[in-house]
């Protein structure tokens, strides 16, 4: 019996042991579900909507005039117009989107012209007076108060220009020491007339030209492009639109991060209004990362500058690694120092240049109308087109 009793104790033991199992089972299960339940709301709440990132600059004028001032915007969002595409530029696939602004990638950023783009610029540089910025495309982008657009830069002028105008109209006397009486106001008032007319006439006039060499009354830069030769010069062309006869000479220095001089480029041109010509800027160190100081001086013509636009190219003929170019005599005398100067091009892109004297390629020029064809070694350059430049 007794053992009986042991054995019956031992299963039921057993059978409570078994039953706080299941219940501990169960609560584990529950817990489980429990924790399942917020994963899975955890996970729902992560798949949201993209996060939406706030543009910087509006538009590439208010971008333009931040940079120009000094700042740095790298890492800044911008949004801009496509103005023009130029997908084979000697600096990659360029985005142009104003007088100064080139958005570059080294990949077809699929944009159009006339397009409104979004992006957040990585690195810039600055390159002969334009700016070359490297960028990677912003989705989901928006504006705010803290926008900034090439209008909002210019509401606080005319605010502050409105606030002086009624600021001088509500105390026109608060300079004086007395109160002026109503004849004496008006006296006042009609003696200010002349002055204020003759301040809209200087507020209307034209502002007077910048003497820079991105400003000047010169000339215009209508083209920038650069290239590096077989050996590793690099090539830094501006092709300028002439304003006025004049010569000029320039200079062109490069320098590295820590502000040494890297290199120097110097040319003087001969400019003939109306007529394009280039500054050509050689440089046998690397220029890569430089940033550049250009410096421009004109001076008048000397008596070794002959007559200008006396000659004219006819027609230009490409064979194997030669460029024939026929020239033509349109003036009496050529100047002892007279050359011509060519810009070769393929596509949209300058890719080299060529100048030499009339009076060593083209020794049969001795009078008006006459032709001589001056020969021009091309080797390794891949050109379609050649622009032909005249200096005196």
């Amino acid at each position: 019996m007794i053992y009986f009793k042991e054995i019956k104790r031992s299963l039921c033991l057993s059978v409570m042991c078994l039953a706080m199992l299941l219940y501990g089972c169960g609560s584990n299960g529950t817990a489980t579900q429990s924790d399942s339940s917020v994963a899975t709301e955890a996970q729902q709440k992560d798949v949201s909507e993209p996060e939406e990132v706030v543009i910087d600059y509006g538009d590439a004028e208010s971008f333009e005039a931040a940079l120009n001032e000094g700042k740095n915007l790298e890492g800044k969002v911008v949004r801009f117009t496509a103005r023009e595409i130029h997908p084979n530029s000697a600096i990659g696939f360029n985005v142009w989107a104003g007088e100064h602004l080139n958005f570059v990638s080294s990949r077809n950023p699929d944009i159009e012209v006339n397009d409104t783009v979004t992006v957040r610029t990585t690195t810039i540089e600055s390159i002969s007076g334009s700016w070359i910025i490297n960028y990677e495309k912003v989705d989901h982008a928006v504006t705010d108060e803290n926008t900034i657009t090439a209008s909002q830069s210019k509401e606080p002028e005319q605010s502050e220009a409105s606030d002086a105008n009624e600021s001088s109209q509500a105390e026109p006397n608060a300079n004086q020491s007395t109160p002026a009486t109503s004849d004496e106001s008006n006296k006042d008032a009609s003696q200010a007339e002349p002055a204020a007319e003759s301040a809209a006439d200087s507020s209307n006039a034209p502002e007077q030209t910048e003497n820079t060499y991105e400003h000047n009354a010169y000339f215009d830069i209508v083209e920038v492009a650069s290239y590096k030769s077989s050996i590793g010069s690099t090539h830094i062309i501006h092709k300028v639109l002439a304003k006025s006869n004049v010569t000029i000479s320039a200079t062109l220095l490069a320098y590295g991060t820590d502000g040494n001089v890297l290199g120097k480029g110097t040319d003087e041109i001969i400019l003939t209004e109306g007529k394009y010509n280039y500054f050509h800027y050689l440089f046998d160190s690397d220029i890569s990362n430089a940033s550049f100081r250009i410096n421009a001086t004109p001076k008048n013509d000397t008596f070794m500058i002959g007559e200008r636009n006396a000659v004219e190219m006819v027609q230009y003929d490409i064979s194997g690694d030669s460029l024939y170019v026929t020239l033509q005599q349109t003036g009496d005398s050529l100047g002892a120092f007279a050359q011509f100067k060519l810009l070769l091009y393929k596509g949209d892109t300058i890719v080299d240049t060529e100048e030499n004297f009339f009076n060593i390629s083209a020794q049969n020029l001795n009078g008006k109308g006459s032709t001589d064809v001056a020969e021009i070694w091309v080797y390794g350059v891949d050109f379609d087109r050649v622009e032909y430049v005249y200096e005196p």
